[in-house]
């Protein structure tokens, strides 16, 4: 049997911070409604924080799960923006002239 013939073959990571509900689903271990539950969840809250967190706020999907997600392709990225200050952004506009 080819690998990925079972249509849930993840070719690339998928993040779960970022990911559409097709996306998720292309993971192994993740159907529609549980791709729809994460996706509810990432608006209520935010993004995941880790696997730990991802299986402290989805349910149905506990440590063991999470760490079979893991291994089927889906990854937690961590996205952080770092709003300066307007003091900060006049500092640096300073410095550079």
């Amino acid at each position: 049997m080819l690998a990925g013939a079972s249509g849930h073959a993840s070719a690339v990571a998928v993040d779960v911070n970022v990911a559409t509900q097709s996306q998720l689903v292309s993971v192994r271990g993740i159907g529609p409604r549980t791709a729809q539950i994460i996706i509810d969840e990432r608006r209520r809250a935010g993004p995941f924080e880790s696997f730990e967190d991802l299986s402290d706020r989805v349910k149905g999907i506990g440590p063991s799960k999470a760490s079979r997600l893991q291994d089927a392709g889906l990854t937690v990225g961590r996205r952080y923006f770092v709003v300066p200050e307007p003091a900060d952004v006049a500092d640096h506009a300073k410095k550079r002239k």
